[in-house]
């Protein structure tokens, strides 16, 4: 199965490292129910990171005030029987896709899928809220 089917929020259009993306580059609202709308705060911009090693990226919203709103991040942690073992047959372990929008109220609605040994039919995705930003 291709890793990047276990991301349920996908940019990888980009190289690892840092790059900035505008209000419309980003479907920062998919997922977020609709009762909750409007009590999110909309970000202006958009901050993506790729890391280098591992497969993961990072998203991160900000609003007017340079603030994070919205954030984003997606990886997949890969178990190998050997280092001769091409990528392509490696097994995941565990993959995890997280959504998070800032609320008016100063909380966050946090939205969690988590994978676990490659089964994606057996995903569970769950809503929480917190006081912070999740890291």
């Amino acid at each position: 199965m291709p890793h990047a089917r276990l991301y349920t929020h996908q940019y990888f259009d980009i190289r690892p490292g840092h790059s900035r993306r505008s209000e419309t580059a980003i479907r920062w609202n998919e997922g977020l129910p609709a009762e909750w709308q409007e009590q999110v705060v909309a970000p202006l911009y958009f901050d993506h990171y790729m890391d280098y090693v591992v497969t993961a990226a990072r998203i991160l919203g900000r609003d007017e005030d340079d603030n994070a709103c919205y954030c984003a991040h997606s990886y997949v942690l890969e178990e190998s029987r050997g280092p001769e073992i091409p990528a392509a047959l490696r097994t995941v372990a565990y993959a995890e896709s997280l959504r998070a929008w800032r609320l008016r109220d100063g909380r966050w609605l946090i939205h969690r899928v988590v994978v676990r040994d490659g089964e994606l039919d057996k995903a569970h995705g769950f809503f929480s809220l917190a006081e912070s930003m999740p890291r």
